[in-house]
């Protein structure tokens, strides 16, 4: 239990430094994401290829293609966000993904989160106050948010497929194939666009190696030890160090009603997991308490 929280923190802590192998090439999303994809798959597939036999059937298959669909979605957009906006900006929006995966699970996994509902709003409220639409919005903040958005919806979607796949073919496996898959269907917006530098070339493949294929698996090995309950809590890692990040290296300062904001959303989304990591518990000790009474 221990090693699957410390997983599931580091990876997500990493996956806040985002901004800095992206925004120094300048690239947009249409191009950086490709690259990443096809270097994480690359990373991750001697690995893939040590690993157990897997039985593969239709639901598999359709799962693995779901995968890759969702997480294409999820990285352009919140690449996207990133180049748009100020890294708060992006990654609070992209960090609506935890509410909406409490709001879905009823329907999706049959499993209910009190309080949902009310956080969702509350989080929505603290967007408001976070892109802080009284006043004339700043410089592609508007695009970024709901490219942030997006890419929250994606990431939600995500989280109720990768842990399905994982179970079924393994964490490096997964997460080579899916970004093959990903890498050949974005491979297209790479047309017509110049030639890359080294550099730029060099940074996004550190990133995709480092903090995109090992802190990817790393965190999906976590995922299955401790659950998504749990999981959606220590992801909350991200955001706080991206906006640290882009406090100290971007000098991206929030203002106070804007932190306030996004003290809220982060607020929301913490209660959210804590409440369903209650919830979750609390349902499985009275199974396991009923079945030793049968």
């Amino acid at each position: 239990m221990l090693a699957g929280l410390v997983m599931v923190t580091l990876a997500a802590a990493s996956w806040g430094t985002w901004s800095l192998f992206l925004r120094p090439t300048g690239l947009p999303a249409s191009v950086t994401s490709p690259i990443v994809f096809l270097v994480m798959g690359l990373a991750a597939l001697p690995i893939a290829l040590r690993a157990p036999r897997a039985t593969w059937d239709r639901t598999t298959v359709g799962l693995l293609f779901l995968n890759a669909a969702f997480d294409a979605l999820n990285i352009l957009t919140f690449f996207g966000a990133i180049s748009m906006t100020t890294v708060a900006v992006a990654v609070l929006t992209h960090y609506l993904a935890p509410i909406l995966i409490a709001l879905a699970a009823p329907r999706i996994e049959g499993l209910q989160t009190p309080g949902a509902p009310t956080a969702a709003l509350f989080a929505l409220v603290g967007l408001v106050i976070v892109l802080e639409p009284w006043h004339a919005p700043a410089t592609g903040a508007v695009a970024g948010g709901l490219l942030g958005l997006t890419s929250a919806v994606c990431y939600c979607g995500n989280t109720f497929t990768v842990r399905r796949l994982a179970e079924r073919i393994g964490a490096p496996r997964a997460m080579a194939y899916h970004s093959l898959i990903a890498a050949a269907a974005t491979a297209p917006l790479l047309l017509g666009h110049e030639l890359i530098g080294g550099r730029d070339l060099a940074l996004l493949a550190t990133g995709a190696v480092v903090i995109g294929a090992g802190s990817g698996v790393v965190y999906v090995i976590g995922l299955t030890r401790i659950g998504s309950a749990r999981a959606a809590v220590l992801t909350y890692a991200e955001p706080l160090v991206a906006v640290l990040v882009g406090a100290l290296v971007w000098e991206e300062p929030l203002h106070p009603t804007a932190a306030l904001g996004g003290a809220m959303v982060l607020g929301a989304g913490i209660y959210v997991a804590r409440k369903a990591r209650y919830h979750h518990d609390h349902v499985a000790a009275r199974d396991h308490r009923d079945a030793r009474l049968q």
